[in-house]
């Protein structure tokens, strides 16, 4: 083979080498930029609200609670205890047991003294402790469980951020909060409340709240919290947005977003000043009222698309995937679920208030 003959046969090679590495390093960037652009929209459903294949109509059973209930904010699931937080009255929190049908006493009363905290209350039930966060007072508290039999004291564990509003406790050490944060949560260790590890980002399924103030997004997606402690995940929904997270089981690194979805369609004004308003617009779906955990399962409160009136319960894994449609024809305000007994207790409009229980 003359030389003449080799330079072209060389310069092919090369020129095929080169465009190989060029088409390597291009499919190289686009791997890099999936996995960066993933970090923001991974896990993030972009379709509204859930169709479900399994619909079921609720079937309520009155339970004879011996008083008339007041203005109820939560029913809360212990053994065979409920725990009633109300808005109004001398004591804030009862103790109903479901075995005897009778009231076993008082928590928390209405005050400034020991035992006493003023409303509005936030309850949680992790583990073996009830835990009790006087929004008003920014003041965070817990009663564990294995006193109840004998003296109830309410230990407080100090005043806490007063960004912070909603909470879910992680452990006995670390609490998740929702309120005015720069991020969407706020993650603080118990031993040092004064520093709030802040996290996630603020919904911005509607183009235009992009651009709003952090405060005006805090206050529209004011958020509740349910979690599963045997999984490490935590789910947080504000009456248009559900997201799930992960959490690490003992340190103080970030939760990370497992899964976000938007539940209904929305828009919504803000006023600067003083003090920051939200007012949503006419026309959204107000779709999620409440979250509790059952354990294996989510229950989402949600508003019915035909009696705006009626509240419906929508039950959905821990990824997030719906797994059925519980019907209620009822006004519900507030619910607790045991998976473990098939059972879940609410607090009905009928046209009074009654507590009732119902089967999952």
């Amino acid at each position: 083979m003359s030389y003449i003959n080799l330079v072209p046969f060389y310069l092919y090679r090369r020129i095929t080498e080169i465009l190989y590495m060029k088409k390597l390093i291009l499919m190289m960037c686009a791997f890099l930029c999936v996995q960066c652009t993933g970090k923001k929209v991974a896990n993030v459903d972009d379709t509204i609200g859930y169709d479900f294949e399994l619909q079921e109509q609720m079937s309520f059973k009155e339970v004879a609670y011996p008083d008339l209930l007041g203005s109820t904010m939560q029913l809360m699931k212990k053994d065979s205890f409920l725990f009633i937080n109300e808005f109004h009255g001398d004591s804030l929190i009862h103790i109903f047991n479901l075995k005897t049908a009778q009231k076993e006493g008082n928590l928390v009363a209405s005050g400034n003294g020991p035992n006493e905290l003023i409303s509005p209350l936030e309850l949680q039930i992790v583990d073996d402790n009830l835990w009790v966060l006087s929004r008003q007072l920014h003041l965070l508290n817990h009663i564990p469980f294995s006193a109840l039999d004998e003296n109830p004291v309410l230990l407080k564990d100090g005043l806490i951020k007063s960004e912070a509003d909603c909470f879910i406790p992680l452990d006995e050490n670390r609490i998740v909060f929702s309120g005015f944060f720069k991020k969407r949560y706020g993650l603080m260790n118990l031993n040092d409340r004064e520093v709030i590890n802040e996290f996630g980002d603020y919904p911005d399924f509607w183009a235009d709240e992009k651009d709003f103030p952090t405060e005006a997004k805090a206050m529209f997606h004011q958020s509740r919290f349910a979690i599963n402690t045997d999984k490490h995940l935590f789910a947080s929904c504000s009456y248009f947005v559900l997201e799930i997270y992960s959490y690490d089981s003992k340190g103080m690194d970030a939760p990370e977003l497992k899964y976000r979805k938007q539940l209904g369609k929305y828009e919504y004004d803000f006023e600067s000043g003083g003090r920051v308003t939200a007012t949503m617009r006419p026309g959204a779906d107000l779709v999620s009222v409440d979250i509790v955990s059952g354990g294996e399962y989510l229950y989402v409160l949600i508003q019915d698309e035909k009696n705006r009136k009626h509240r419906n319960l929508m039950v959905l894994d821990w990824a997030g995937k719906p797994i059925k449609l519980l019907k209620s024809g009822k006004r519900i305000t507030c619910l607790a679920v045991d998976e473990k007994e098939g059972v879940g207790y609410c607090i009905i409009q009928d046209p009074e208030d009654k507590l009732v229980s119902f089967r999952l």
